[in-house]
């Protein structure tokens, strides 16, 4: 083997052009991308065209055929409206601004129908202010119960008295539950 010794046999290649492989790559994918954009663009703009014509239709009703219809039904006979000769005859007292009649309030009439009562004095979400009222009926004379009720997701204490069957301690009880200003719902469970 004879072969000179300042030579280099590594086999070189030469890059004289620029390499297409990776730019051929970015290129189709920016066609592809471009490609879906204007398509996404197109169907959109064909959808917002349809929805206006749309919404168009609907803001312009179409014509009635109503003379074509009483020339052919002549026989139907036209819907006959009360209320315009009964309005007015009906009058309606409407009070001035500055003149406000005083309001009286409700007469709190005494319970006659014999039965179970229970007075229900509030429900609260939180149960501090239950206790709070239960501890003033306590001042009062008055035992009141707490009862935790869960409706859907929320939770309510009520503050309840009863159930009476008493007619006159219950009306008693009313008239010191009003004295006290305090509002009571009375709700009738049982004869």
């Amino acid at each position: 083997m004879n072969t000179p010794i300042g030579r280099d046999f590594k086999r070189t290649s030469r890059r004289g052009g620029v390499q297409l492989g990776v730019s051929r790559e970015f290129f189709a994918g920016l066609g592809i991308g471009l490609a879906v954009a204007l398509g996404v663009f197109l169907w959109q703009s064909r959808a917002l065209k349809a929805a206006e014509a749309a919404a168009e239709s609907l803001a312009r009703p179409e014509p009635r055929m109503a003379a074509k219809a009483t020339a052919t039904d002549e026989t139907e006979e036209a819907p006959k409206y009360d209320f315009y000769d009964m309005l007015p005859s009906q009058e309606v007292v409407v009070p001035e601004a500055g003149k406000e009649a005083p309001v009286e309030p409700l007469p709190n009439s005494p319970i006659v129908r014999p039965g179970n009562y229970v007075l229900q004095l509030g429900a609260y979400r939180e149960l501090a202010e239950a206790e709070r009222l239960q501890t003033k009926l306590s001042r009062l004379g008055i035992s009141a119960s707490l009862q935790r009720v869960a409706i859907d997701a929320d939770v309510f204490h009520r503050v309840r008295i009863g159930p009476v069957s008493d007619l006159e301690s219950l009306n008693r009880t009313r008239a010191r539950l009003r004295a006290a200003d305090i509002d009571v719902v009375v709700i009738r469970v049982s004869d």
